[in-house]
């Protein structure tokens, strides 16, 4: 993965971070096992779709 990649992994982090439901362990977050709180606004949605295919996506290759 190159520097790029993880840069805009970690934006989109930035941008649903504060919406994560707090029940959610640091393990699950790892894990993207990520859920947001019901209020969140659906650019933080999209912003954790992306997220996890990223970190899916590094996993595979």
């Amino acid at each position: 993965m190159d520097i790029n990649e993880e840069i805009t992994k970690m934006n989109l982090y930035k941008t649903f971070e504060p919406y994560i439901d707090k029940s959610v362990t640091m393990e699950e977050r790892l894990k993207a096992r990520v859920r947001l709180v019901d209020t969140a606004p659906q650019e933080a949605k999209d912003a954790l779709a992306k997220w996890t295919a990223m970190k899916l996506k590094s996993r595979l290759f």
